[in-house]
């Protein structure tokens, strides 16, 4: 037998870690010659530190864990589905009680994938929180940025899906709310939009959200929808900002209905997980579908890139320079959340 069981199990726990090695070299090495073995030896210590600088497999990490390079390393329509399934959320918002279905982020009400019958528009949506055990933000010149807002609904007769609302041509509007949404008062919420069509505000202290959403509901014919989808890009301007945010959709009655708090006017579609915000670039995406459904027949946004790894996270070398100047830019003042408003399914 060419090596004995000693040097079985020491090329085994040597594959298993290499640092386990260093304290069983000696004891080796007196037991059998070095020349016969040291080039074995390299060779099973050399495999084992390939086997440990493996990648891991693209995913999102637990919230400690997470970075903005993991996070990057997936393809959108993986991305889709992790930021979609429950359990999968960066880190958890403050001021929401936990008992809310939405605190922990990914909730889709039974029966909520369709419209009921008689409505005929919908509305893609946002929210931004701080993020619960973080260190409070107070610098007043960090800012949040949204871009590339989008929503569709897919047909159910003719199996397509129809881009509905876009931020390019129908805008962002948004308040600050209450934590809970209890109506109570608010501070105004500024908005100004870039040059490149984004949109720029302040963000939310402690026991208020931001939430905005596309001013000018999607619209389709009533019983024609069995689905919505929604994406948007955000960021944050100071990496010292930690915040959480989410997107989600709203079934309207039509595109004029007012809001109610019975919310008998805009059922809510759901909602997905937190995603914490870097200086990166973040798409967020909403699907009213179960996974399996979205993967046999995704949307525009995702079957482009369906084959294909792809970076997820848009990267910019810098802060652009056209943020507003708080001495600067007059920002835009957006009007009173009653007029069109669209609230979660609370």
């Amino acid at each position: 037998m060419p090596f004995s069981t000693y040097e079985f199990l020491f090329a085994f726990f040597v594959f298993l870690s290499p640092a386990f090695a260093g304290y069983v070299f000696a004891g080796y090495f007196e037991q059998r010659s070095f020349a016969n073995k040291l080039i074995f030896l390299l060779v099973l210590t050399g495999g084992a530190l390939d086997f440990h600088a493996m990648p891991v497999a693209p995913g999102r990490a637990h919230a400690s864990e997470a970075s903005s390079d993991e996070k990057s390393a997936t393809s959108p329509i993986r991305d889709a589905v992790n930021q979609n399934t429950p359990g999968q959320s960066d880190g958890y918002p403050v001021g929401v009680p936990g008992h809310f279905a939405w605190y922990r982020g990914s909730h889709k009400p039974p029966g909520a994938s369709a419209p009921p019958p008689d409505f005929t528009a919908v509305t893609g949506w946002g929210q931004v929180y701080p993020k619960v055990a973080a260190p409070k933000y107070t610098d007043p010149e960090g800012r949040i940025v949204i871009a590339d807002a989008k929503t569709y609904v897919h047909l159910s007769v003719t199996r397509e899906w129809i881009l509905v609302q876009d931020q390019s041509a129908h805008g962002i509007a948004g308040a600050y709310f209450v934590s809970d949404f209890k109506p109570r008062p608010a501070p105004p919420l500024n908005l100004s939009t870039q040059p490149d069509g984004s949109v720029v505000i302040g963000y939310p202290k402690p026991g208020y959200n931001n939430h905005f959403w596309v001013i000018d509901r999607g619209t389709y014919p009533a019983g024609s929808v069995d689905g919505v989808y929604v994406q948007m890009d955000m960021r944050v301007s100071d990496p010292n900002m930690k915040f959480v945010a989410n997107v989600g959709a709203d079934w309207w009655r039509d595109a004029s209905a007012v809001f109610l708090r019975s919310f008998v006017n805009n059922p809510g579609a759901g909602m997905s997980n937190w995603i914490e915000l870097s200086t990166d670039w973040t798409t967020l995406y909403f699907y009213s579908w179960s996974t399996d459904r979205l993967l046999t027949d995704p949307p525009p946004p995702l079957a482009e890139t369906k084959s294909s790894p792809t970076v997820v996270r848009r990267r910019a070398s810098s802060w652009p320079t056209y943020l507003p100047d708080r001495r600067g830019d007059s920002p835009i003042i957006v009007p009173s959340p009653t007029s069109r408003v669209a609230s979660h399914p609370r």
